[in-house]
């Protein structure tokens, strides 16, 4: 009986013993998001793209029912697709938050599913979803993604406490919140109550092959989303206090699409402390280009105010490298595994950080990026691990989830 181990029988309900052990029935899970792959708008596009293909392979149905935002050009839309990762439909929208096609196509999708999957508190769709799973009686699991954070809560405030009241009053009873760090546990409980339902498990990702590259180190690399919670002009403050950076012939690379106010004010600090030699910004990059440069980096760095996850650390480990993240993200388990650093995220104490690699003898260095690959493979293949969503949603389907 591989699902369960002979030493937890004892404390397992029968309900749960006997689903998990003669699983013969395929599960059908429904996954209304507003963007999934080839999309890149955000990390649930990847994420719940790499979990649906393994859901898929594991045996189970997937119905996905998103727009094409971020797929226009790529995918067919508006007709339903047999892919590897599931039934799936891209909906063209030109109201992105209120798709009247998706509506309708989650009202017929609902009534034959066996357990809703829904990636966004805040997204009309979601809502919409949870109410039409609460109606036919579907349990439902939701993943926040970081938006309960108290950072992320201060916007649109006036938008967001009515539906967060209405799912305490009205829906909590049906809902086991995904979570991926105690953090983020913590949040749910504080703002949905301590009897709020939880399941705490991390994102997990296809891991790529790993990419050669002749030299690493010849560059710092930071990438996504170009976002004031990732506090990149931290990042940037530091590079002048730090002294190994600044010897070096090292550049910092700041990947991700800066058409925007906030990328505009990181451009004109590099420019005001002189570090146009020292910075560049590459624009946003995927696919192969993105692996790439993530083999090739020394070191990774995610310095964000506040993460949930960080879907980046693990790209980076997947290549090999290193990881320099903020004690706003989750990633304690770099520094237990020599795999990283887990620092504050002021200019000081990154440029301490950043010291401290440039220190770094080059055969420990070697060591770090061997335990950044096993870390990866071992805590986060998709494929490995996919038997973490398949007893979640068993037992969210039979009421057996603590």
């Amino acid at each position: 009986y591989p699902n369960i181990p002979i030493s937890q029988y004892p404390n397992i309900p029968i309900s749960q013993y006997l689903i998990s052990t003669f699983h013969l029935t395929a599960i059908k899970i429904l996954f209304p998001i507003g963007t999934i792959y080839p999309s890149q708008q955000g990390g649930p596009s990847n994420t719940i793209y790499w979990m649906a293909k393994a859901l898929q392979s594991a045996g189970e149905k997937v119905t996905i029912i998103s727009t094409s935002l971020g797929a226009e050009g790529k995918v067919a839309t508006d007709t339903w697709l047999d892919t590897a990762y599931g039934r799936v439909i891209y909906f063209s929208a030109f109201f992105h938050s209120l798709p009247g096609a998706m509506l309708a196509a989650i009202s017929r999708a609902v009534p034959g599913c066996d357990v809703v999957h829904l990636n966004s508190i805040f997204y009309p769709p979601s809502l919409f979803s949870a109410l039409l799973a609460a109606r036919y009686q579907k349990p439902i699991v939701w993943s926040p993604r970081g938006e309960l954070d108290e950072k992320a809560l201060v916007y649109s405030t006036w938008k967001k406490r009515p539906v967060l009241w209405f799912i305490r009053r009205f829906l909590i009873k049906k809902i086991v919140f995904h979570t991926t760090s105690p953090e983020e546990s913590e949040r749910v409980r504080l703002i949905f109550g301590v009897n709020a339902g939880v399941v705490e498990i991390p994102n997990y990702m296809e891991i790529p092959d790993l990419v050669e590259v002749a030299a690493p180190r010849p560059y710092l690399l930071s990438i996504g989303r170009i976002h004031p919670k990732k506090a990149l002009e931290n990042l940037i403050a530091a590079l002048p206090l730090s002294n190994g950076f600044m010897r070096s012939g090292f550049v910092l690379k700041i990947a991700g699409d800066n058409r925007n106010t906030y990328g505009d004010q990181l451009k004109k600090q590099v420019a005001s402390l002189g570090l146009e030699h020292k910075v560049t910004f590459t624009g946003a990059v995927v696919g192969d280009e993105k692996q790439r440069l993530f083999a090739g980096a020394g070191f990774s760095i995610l310095p964000s105010h506040t993460e949930n996850f960080g879907n980046v650390v693990i790209e980076s480990l997947a290549q090999g490298t290193p990881v320099i993240a903020s004690k706003g993200t989750p990633w304690s388990i770099l520094e237990k595994n020599s795999a990283g650093i887990w620092t504050d995220n002021t200019p000081d104490n990154i440029a301490r950080a950043l010291n401290w690699v440039f220190e770094l003898p080059e055969q420990e260095y070697m060591r770090w990026r061997h335990n950044a690959l096993q870390l990866a493979r071992s805590h986060y293949d998709i494929q490995a691990n996919i038997g973490h969503w398949v007893n979640t949603y068993q037992s969210v389907i039979t009421n057996t989830m603590k």
